[in-house]
């Protein structure tokens, strides 16, 4: 970093200190309130570029300032400086501008810009107030003999630019079309951090400059100046960046309003187009000239993503939005665990269980009723079941159905029925965020679904069946079945993950009360979805 950076450590810093310096001891509370509101008008609002709100506090510092003794001449005359320079560097209105600057020289005579931190505009209004009549200064530029203290005041525009070069990282693009975005990318200098950093340029055909964010990419920070700025004109496209702390203060930039960067807008460009790290170069927009707003097919000026065109429209080399797919089809297993009751007769006349032996064999008889024949309640693995999905995507929601079959059921007891395989289900589910079937990346969903199923689960029992046998220690396992079903309510939650808008894998929970013989289920499911 070089010198002149660490001379000034902060815009913010600087604004204040050369602005409002504050007083070695303030004196009544309204110079201290006033002095207070001229600090968040510059190191808030005026960096940020609200400068409404930045004209709006000053005011108001003014109007404490008002009462005989409230304030010194010298932080009056600071303030009006301070309003004079929102109202000519801010909000273009000069000639506000350099009353408050000649009203400022009356207070303070000693009151001037700093060359580090004004514009020329700031400096030429300035000097215009210096030479009209009633002016407590002499005449003379005021850029001629550049302060040093803490009374000049805050810079013009967006946040303050300084001098010298500065050490981004940075290298403008040689060249750019036409009504093409302008990508530009920075990366900062060795162990700076930045909590945001900014490109300042200005818009083809308007005096006034424009902010722009720039966005973390990789190790560095990019963006794309939008195509109807850069406009349909060549010529040299000016801009500078600058990167800032958490606290607002500048660390670091690559040129200056005074010096800017540049970049040549040609009608059509040779070899690569400029582009980010990693990104496609951007596309050139169609000329609103061309496409009139309001004619069919084509688009206004607000933004830089019209919609499309109709075909054989001139612009139809619009980009059409992304393709809204409305049928989805899906394979996917599903796990069920059935919530067991815990019993102490299972095998005894427990009508929840039915036991068979290792075999399959149904068994009918009575255990020894002192010991064993008993079970602990819990979730326990059930059926599996493989199932094929259908659902049409209607607004943000979608309608449909799944069918398939269950394994893992359990055998016949005697007098009961056999296991039903089949699984037919009716679903209806929300999808959270916009238009879900037309992106990528993660799309969450709440489900409600009924139909007909049976989930069976099995428990391991130990029983005697005799007393003898229990006082020989003879232990007989049964495999206790629990069958519930065949109808279920339930409802859950999942997610798609969009590998390409039309794809990816899902997952499901579903909390399922079963019918007929109640039970409380749980069922987990993964898969794969396609839309079409």
């Amino acid at each position: 970093m070089n010198g002149r950076r660490h001379s000034v450590p902060s815009v913010a810093s600087a604004l204040i200190a050369v602005l409002l310096g504050a007083p070695s001891a303030l004196g009544a509370s309204k110079e201290a309130a006033a002095l207070e509101l001229a600090k968040k008008a510059i190191s808030v609002d005026y960096l940020d570029t609200r400068f409404p709100d930045a004209e709006k506090k000053l005011q108001q510092a003014l109007t404490l300032c008002e009462p005989e003794g409230a304030c010194s001449d010298k932080v009056r005359a600071r303030l009006h400086a301070a309003l004079g320079v929102v109202y000519v560097g801010g909000m273009g209105k000069r000639d506000e501008g350099k009353a408050e600057f000649a009203e400022a020289l009356k207070k303070d005579a000693a009151v001037s810009l700093d060359a580090d931190l004004a514009s020329p505009e700031i400096e030429a209004a300035f000097a215009d107030a210096k030479r009209s009549p009633g002016s407590a200064s002499p005449v003379g530029p005021a850029a001629a003999t550049p302060p040093t203290g803490p009374t000049s005041p805050v810079p013009s525009g967006p946040p303050a630019s300084p001098t010298g070069s500065g050490d981004l990282v940075h290298t403008p693009p040689a060249e750019q079309a036409t009504l093409t975005p302008v990508p530009l990318y920075t990366e900062l200098p060795r162990g700076i951090v930045a909590a945001r950093v900014q490109a300042f340029y200005k818009p083809f055909g308007s005096p006034a400059w424009k902010s722009l964010d720039l966005r973390q990419i990789g190790s560095g920070w990019g963006g794309e100046i939008p195509c109807l700025d850069v406009g349909s004109a060549t010529g040299a496209l000016v801009y500078y960046l600058q990167a800032f702390d958490a606290e607002k203060n500048l660390l670091s930039w690559s040129g200056t309003r005074g010096a800017p960067d540049s970049v040549a807008i040609k009608s059509s460009i040779e070899g690569d187009a400029p582009h980010l790290p990693g990104e496609q170069a951007p596309l050139r927009c169609p000329d609103p000239g061309d496409c009139p707003p309001g004619f069919p097919g084509c688009h206004g000026v607000k933004g830089d993503t019209p919609p499309p065109c109709e075909p054989g429209a001139e612009c139809a080399d619009v980009p059409a939005p992304p393709k809204t797919y409305k049928n989805w089809i899906s394979l996917s297993v599903q796990q069920d665990l059935l919530a067991l009751g815990s019993s102490k007769a299972t095998c005894a006349g427990d009508n929840d269980y039915a036991c068979f032996s290792d075999g399959g064999t149904y068994y009918s008889g009575i255990p020894y009723d002192r010991s064993g024949d008993e079970v602990s309640g819990g979730l326990r693995l059930a059926t599996t079941r493989i199932l094929v999905g259908y659902d049409r995507a209607i607004g943000s929601f979608t309608v449909g159905a799944r069918v398939g079959y269950a394994f893992g059921g359990g055998p016949r007891a005697e007098g009961g029925r056999a296991f039903l395989p089949l699984h037919a289900e009716a679903r209806v589910a929300y999808w959270f965020g916009h238009d879900p079937f037309a992106r990528t990346g993660p799309k969450p969903y709440l489900v409600v679904s009924g139909g007909l199923a049976q989930v069976d689960a099995r428990v391991p029992v130990v029983a005697y069946a005799t007393e003898k046998a229990y006082v020989d220690d003879t232990r007989t396992t049964f495999d206790a079945w629990r069958k519930s079903g065949t109808a279920f309510v339930g409802g859950g939650v999942g997610m798609l993950y969009a590998l390409t808008p039309r794809q990816g894998p899902l997952a499901e929970v579903k909390f399922i009360e079963m019918l007929g013989k109640s039970a409380p289920t749980l069922s987990l499911s993964l898969g794969y979805a396609v839309g079409f």
